[in-house]
């Protein structure tokens, strides 16, 4: 029993030593580093003090108080503010030969250059991550395909945002453009979010932000997003709520998904070429690809108004057009590889029942610009003919330095209209179609009968990609829709 005590105490003796000799290595190396710091702050203070007792800094100093004291007196004897001239010649005088021009300039180039980095990497570095309540996501990958994420986290509803249940939500030929780069660039300024899918959506209000009136915790809405302002294609989205409207009582979530987008733009297309119920009547208009959300609902909006649509689409669609309003039909090819013939096709069109008076481009019409001046009439304007086809936008082909400077100038911008009382969104890049008031149209137009949406098919989140394929492909009538279980 001694000996096991005496080893026990020779042990705990061994590790007492070492505790002691770590316990002093760790002293020593924190004396030492902090010895050499401080000895490195004495040497920045030297070298500080050697800089601010140097004869050109003291001669500069002498002259900044000397000018500083007569600009003072000048004030006082209510002399007029000092013009861009005359600070020059004051700032020449303050350091005689030191200045010019040219480095002034310089000077004034690197301040705004510099300031408007600074201004774009702090907000983007302050845009942190959203924390809040989990909900499932479709979610865009950086190789651009798209994943069913269970445990996707959403931020609750901000000041002027809603949170809404996304019920359903629609796809189509805008979201393949989204998975191939469109709108990307922009939406990296405006958005962080990883949804990108998702243009119209239906859902229900869970919560209304701070100074949100119109809305009500209930209330059944719906809504639009451009491909720059992210997707609607997550379980819960906190959106502005100048963005939704109440959707149309009589329809139900997945029939009221497929209307927003292609309603939207179809009010676009029709507000661009200048048709209204007032002044479209007996008008022909020629609506390629008419079997897309958009073209549907041109078609049924240019029928109930007077005008005479001409649906060109592809053969198995010709008695829904039919149905929906289509005055005349014509087939196109159902596969995009003959271009040339299926544009050869609607001018033989013209051959035989004349040009029209304006013509529109829809997802699914024959590739490239219409042919204008064999389609319209001769007293057509140009601007009769739309395109309401996804296409690449300018901001995703400016180069870098290019891109450095419009991220600078929209960040610059919104900051102004921050100051100036306006909020901090953006709002602004958005289409009036796509926003409150359009919503509000086309809820009248469908409550007065002359709009109702055309439900393609219903998918499940887990089969986006099927879903998508068919929204994009010549099978598909009206809008595919895709519904959370």
């Amino acid at each position: 029993m001694d000996e096991l005590k005496n080893r026990a105490g020779e042990k705990l003796g061994a590790l007492h030593d070492a505790a002691l000799s770590a316990a002093n290595n760790s002293k020593n190396k924190l004396d030492t580093v902090v010895q050499q710091t401080a000895e490195a702050l004495a040497k920045i203070r030297e070298i500080i003090q050697d800089i601010w007792q140097n004869e050109l800094v003291l001669e500069g100093r002498e002259r900044a108080v000397a000018w500083g004291r007569e600009a003072a007196k000048r004030i006082r004897e209510g002399a007029p503010p000092l013009s861009p001239v005359v600070l020059y010649h004051e700032l020449v005088t303050l350091f005689k030969d030191r200045v010019w021009r040219r480095s002034i300039f310089i000077f004034a180039c690197g301040a705004v250059l510099g300031g408007s980095a600074g201004i774009v990497v702090g907000l983007r570095a302050a845009n942190r991550g959203p924390a809040g309540p989990h909900a499932r996501a479709l979610q865009t990958q950086p190789d651009q395909s798209v994943i069913l994420v269970e445990d996707a986290v959403s931020h609750g509803a901000g000041p002027g945002e809603v949170l809404v249940r996304v019920q359903a939500f629609s796809v189509c030929s805008a979201d393949r453009g989204v998975l191939r780069g469109r709108a990307s660039a922009l939406r990296s300024l405006v958005t962080r979010s990883h949804v990108t899918v998702g243009r119209g959506f239906a859902g229900v209000v869970l919560d209304v932000g701070h100074g949100v009136t119109q809305f009500e915790m209930g209330d059944e809405v719906w809504g639009c997003l451009s491909e720059w302002s992210g997707g609607a294609a997550t379980e819960l989205l906190a959106v502005r709520s100048t963005r939704i409207s109440k959707r149309p009582r009589t329809l139900g979530a997945d029939s009221a998904a497929s209307l927003p987008w292609g309603g939207s733009l179809a009010l676009y297309a029709l507000d661009r070429i200048g048709y209204s119920p007032d002044t479209c009547k007996g008008k022909r208009v020629l609506v390629a690809g008419a079997a897309s959300s958009e073209g549907c609902a041109l078609v049924q909006l240019l029928s109930v108004w007077g005008a005479r649509p001409t649906a060109a689409a592809p053969r198995h669609t010709r008695d829904t057009l039919r149905n929906l309003g289509a005055s005349e039909f014509i087939e196109l090819e159902g596969s995009n590889e003959h271009v040339a013939a299926s544009w050869l096709v609607v001018e033989q069109h013209v051959g035989r029942s004349g040009p029209w008076d304006a013509a529109l481009a829809c997802p699914g019409a024959p590739p490239e610009r219409p042919p204008h001046y064999t389609l319209l009439k001769a007293t057509a304007p140009r601007s009769a003919v739309v395109e309401l086809r996804p296409r690449a936008l300018i901001t995703d082909r400016l180069i870098t330095p290019l891109w450095i400077m419009y991220s600078a100038t929209v960040y610059t911008f919104n900051v102004l209209r921050w100051i100036t009382g306006s909020g901090w969104h953006w709002d602004w890049l958005e289409d009036d179609h796509q926003m409150s008031n359009g919503l509000d149209t086309l809820r009248h137009l469908v409550e007065g009968g002359q709009l109702a949406p055309v439900l393609d098919k219903v998918y499940f989140p887990q089969d986006f990609e099927a879903a998508l394929a068919h929204a994009c492909s010549d099978e598909a009538v009206g809008t595919t829709v895709i519904r959370f279980p």
